[in-house]
């Protein structure tokens, strides 16, 4: 019998007639393009378009087509107004991208989830190709998945509308699981073995990685994660149940939708595309409040996961410590400078002076004097630069150590990263390692437009051997290079710089006072 099994996977992986471009999956034929060694079939639905009564509701399956399917263009990214790649408003947009080297068969796979604060970016922006890491011997996956309200609108009669999912919101970590199943049924085709899954992720994709670590929903679709400056265990992108609520309500009157029964939602879902977003577009930096989009009085209302029981059962948070989740080896990272982005002109008003920093601490944390007093405004450049240091270690390097300590207590191999590398040619001068500068060094693409490897290829080269040794191996130290050390109770690190070394106590004094806030 087991020569009839792999029978059929090679003729699913080879194509009827033999050609290597030509693959049959679950829904249809498939026929891909070639640039060196590595195949690509780009723009492949995993999914129905979240379109009409499929709008505000958990992914619907994917509707098969006949002949065969080019996989050659991008699908439409998810609709967003902020996008390096311009606007979209097309909501058919769920789309997997698989990068393969030829004649794979049974290859680890890497599946990625990009990041965009949950309201832009797209897995087919150029920057996250993955020939370069399929070239070490993987397979790789890229998607889109649902952004701003249309992924994560919390309204409380969505929770009745689809017996099938008795929850309201999270629909874009839905669709994220729903984009690993389909890897689940159909990966061995491309020559990937669905027993040896990676889920990797940047930003609000790694803290998605985070998300279905802890979930039992996603138990037994991934066996190891990377989580890249994925804010795990900050509380900053996950709502409270009653606050998400209340804030999609508001938003459906906003667009005159009243109330918080079946009719709400039938008007909502008659809205236009361009209305919802035109509701929920991010205030300009020049009539926002000084200090960004984290320092808002609400921050991306009606447009993040939320503590909704079922997708996240509890804050991520409080679900680290407990330790009721399945011990899988993990990447956790950070940037030496990760809060300069969001505290630049794309994005921010400048915190001018020590009176704006204190009013910009407020909207976010209690204890502003002691808050100014371990980050005084004299110790740093400008009352900005401060408020991006306090950015950088609250939400990302000090919830990094926490989730980092909590798992090795659990009895999880832990890796700790800093990148400490500036890239060459930054779209601004003065923010150093700043938030994503370590994307084109992953992926070993010099298209990434704030930020490129120039002379670092080197280190590059490095961190691709480290990513996919943890795909192929649960362990980046499986090709050689410099030592990797398990965190465990030494608290070391290692900080990807050139050269590369290790670090131990990264950050521990800040990190010792956000602990005890």
């Amino acid at each position: 019998m087991r020569w009839l099994v792999v029978l059929v996977a090679v003729v699913a992986a080879c194509g009827d007639d033999g050609d290597p471009l030509t693959i049959a999956i679950d829904t249809g034929t498939l026929h891909g393009a070639q640039t060196g060694d590595v195949r690509h079939f780009i723009g492949i639905p995993y999914a129905a378009p979240p379109l009409g009564a499929n709008r505000f509701r958990a992914p619907q399956p994917a509707v098969p087509w006949s002949g065969v399917r080019e996989a050659i263009e991008a699908g439409s990214q998810c609709p967003q107004l902020l996008s390096f790649a311009g606007p979209s408003n097309d909501e058919d947009c769920l789309f997997v991208n698989v990068w393969t080297p030829a004649g794979a068969h049974d290859l680890p796979v890497m599946v990625f989830l990009h990041g965009g604060a949950f309201v832009f970016g797209s897995g087919t922006d150029k920057y996250y190709a993955g020939d370069s890491l399929a070239g070490r011997g993987v397979v790789v996956v890229t998607l889109n998945y649902r952004l701003g309200a249309f992924g994560f609108l919390a309204h409380p009669a969505l929770a009745t509308d689809d017996p099938m999912f008795p929850t309201t919101g999270n629909y874009g970590l839905e669709d994220q699981r729903a984009a690993l199943q389909w890897v689940q049924r159909n990966i061995a085709a491309f020559g990937g073995d669905p027993k040896h899954v990676t889920l990797f992720g940047e930003s609000a994709g790694g803290f998605s990685a985070c998300v279905h670590y802890l979930s039992s929903r996603t138990h037994g679709l991934f066996e190891a994660v990377i989580s890249e400056s994925g804010l795990c265990g900050s509380s900053v992108l996950e709502l409270p149940l009653a606050t998400a609520q209340a804030q999609a309500v508001a938003l459906a009157e906003q667009l005159g939708c009243p109330g918080t029964d079946a009719a709400a939602i039938a008007c909502l879902r008659g809205k236009s595309t361009d209305d919802i977003q035109a509701a929920t577009a991010l205030p300009s930096p020049a009539t926002a409040m000084p200090g960004g989009p984290l320092y808002q009085p609400e921050v991306l209302p009606a447009q993040l996961p939320t503590i909704d029981g079922l997708v996240l059962a509890t804050s991520m948070h409080a679900a680290f410590a407990a330790g009721s989740y399945e011990p899988r080896p993990i990447i956790l990272g950070t940037n030496r400078d990760e809060g300069t982005l969001f505290h630049s002109s794309i994005y921010a008003k400048e915190v001018a002076d020590e009176a704006a920093y204190r009013a910009a601490l407020a909207t976010r944390f209690t204890g502003v004097d002691g808050i100014v007093a371990h980050y005084p405004v004299s110790a740093f450049p400008s009352a900005n630069r401060a408020i991006a240091e306090v950015t950088g270690d609250a939400f990302f390097v000090c919830p990094a150590r926490y989730v980092a300590r909590h798992l090795a207590g659990h009895g999880v191999t832990v890796y700790r990263y800093s990148f400490e590398q500036e890239p060459a040619q930054p779209f601004v001068s003065d923010l150093g390692v700043f938030h994503g500068s370590e994307l084109p060094f992953v992926f070993g693409n010099d298209t990434f437009p704030l930020g490129k490897i120039g002379d670092a290829q080197p280190l590059s080269d490095a961190m691709g051997t480290y990513w996919t040794g943890m795909a192929k191996h649960y362990d980046p130290n499986s090709a050689g290079g410099v030592a990797w050390p398990a965190y465990a109770t030494s608290e070391t690190s290692l900080v990807l710089a050139a050269p590369i070394t290790t670090s131990a106590g990264l950050k521990s004094s800040a990190c010792d006072f956000w602990d005890a806030q």
